[in-house]
């Protein structure tokens, strides 16, 4: 039986309201570009406009993306440009506090929407995937907790600060629909990418072969030791993990990875850096790295971050391969770190965390031992022993006028003709 299609998809749904939000970003750019003529490049800089370009790319990427029905893990970079502008607006010294808390959530829609289809749409996140499949609506949800803050900040404008009436409708009109429509974006995409044939809501029924994790194993948000249950991922080739790791290891619950990467300022990043560098030290045939040195070159050296990604995903790859887990993480690592530099350090944590708790069970290939076939001497039959003045020829021919005459048929002559001759 075929499942039902919806008549409208929700690609479509996301398409359009991409495109729309991509023409608002595109008279934004012309707008801003306007200002800047009028009041000079002191008010208005130049970056404004690059960042309003890139915004609109961004929007008409995802736009033909969704339209055109093409999965794919690009998605995620468009919307990992789009949170790197909502972080870019958070951490700006000239942002109000209740828009500083519209771009906290705003930056967190987009890094979770990113992170989602990473987890859906490959292999990178195993752990993640079916959390993604359950809380798919997430960050639409954020965005529609935006317009009710800027709803708030508009009500106490109008009787706190005397804002205007008219000043109040025309924002409040412009900022529900723009985020309404950005909240539209996310639910279709989010919708579309679990179920590519359903509506903006689709029916996730979860694997039924997909193990539970114990409630300790959830519970487990401490870096450096890992869940006691262990889990089993299809999506990464069936290991399975039994094991508790010792104190002290690199492992990290993806949760609090994560929050530490967006709110301690990049301090958890250096950190990470320092201990995964100590940790890929275990590689076979790759000689080892200072974890000093390297956090040194990485906080001071320009672009030498992007450099230490790639290395050390391909030492990861390396290490998780003579484990029997299959990874391939450098080059998605690589160009995610040009782009959206948060996303990398997720996809290598997570491995990490899969190596640590697989350590004890997953074993190098190993090719299957064949026993040698067995073969029993053939047996032959001695030849039969004929009677004295018995005549082969005189017998073949005795048959062959029972055949002329049809009283025997071929296939019962052709037999006596072999026992006959012993053939």
């Amino acid at each position: 039986m075929q499942p039902k299609t919806s008549s409208v998809s929700s690609s479509l749904i996301g398409g359009i309201a991409a495109a729309i939000t991509a023409l608002l970003s595109l008279k934004e750019v012309v707008d801003f570009s306007r200002y800047r003529l009028m009041y000079g490049p002191d008010v208005f800089p130049i970056t404004g406009i690059v960042w309003g370009i890139l915004l609109l790319a961004a929007y008409a990427f995802l736009a033909a993306m969704l339209l055109m029905k093409k999965q794919s893990v690009l998605l995620s970079i468009g919307f990992g440009v789009i949170a790197l502008n909502e972080l870019r607006n958070l951490f700006s010294l000239y942002t109000s506090f209740s828009f500083r808390l519209i771009y906290l959530l705003r930056s967190a829609a987009f890094i979770m929407m990113a992170l989602l289809l990473v987890a859906l749409l490959t292999q990178a996140l195993p752990t993640l995937r079916e959390t993604a499949k359950k809380f798919w609506f997430v960050p639409a949800a954020c965005l529609a907790v935006c317009i009710v803050f800027r709803f708030l900040a508009l009500v106490w404008g109008l009787f706190f600060v005397g804002s205007g009436f008219g000043f109040f409708i025309q924002q409040l009109f412009s900022n529900t629909i723009a985020y309404a429509l950005i909240a539209v974006v996310l639910l279709c995409t989010a919708a579309w990418t679990i179920d590519p044939n359903g509506g903006l809501f689709p029916g996730v029924q979860p694997r039924s072969a997909a193990p539970a994790i114990s409630a300790a194993s959830s519970a487990a948000d401490s870096c450096g030791t890992a869940p006691a249950g262990g889990y089993a991922s299809a999506a990464s080739g069936g290991y399975t993990a039994q094991n508790t790791v010792p104190a002290g290891s690199a492992y990290c619950s993806m949760v609090k990875h994560v929050l530490l990467l967006l709110f301690t300022f990049g301090i958890w990043y250096y950190i990470w850096i320092y201990r995964t560098t100590r940790y890929l030290n275990q590689v076979e045939d790759e000689p080892p790295r200072n974890p000093t040195t390297k956090l040194l070159l990485c906080m001071f050296v320009p672009f030498y971050a992007i450099y230490w990604i790639y290395k050390s995903a391909q030492r990861l790859d390396k290490l998780s391969i003579s484990r029997g887990i299959p990874s391939d993480l450098s080059t998605l690592c690589l160009i995610l770190a040009i782009f959206v530099g948060i996303i990398p350090p997720i996809l290598m944590q997570d491995k990490i965390n899969a190596l640590e708790t697989g350590a004890g069970d997953a074993q190098p290939y190993a090719a299957p031992q064949y026993a040698a076939p067995q073969y029993s001497a053939p047996q032959y039959t001695a030849p039969r022993q004929r009677t004295p003045g018995f005549d082969v020829a005189d017998e073949l021919k005795k048959y062959k006028d029972l055949l002329d005459c049809g009283a025997i048929t071929q296939e019962e002559f052709d037999a006596k003709k072999k026992q006959l001759l012993d053939l």
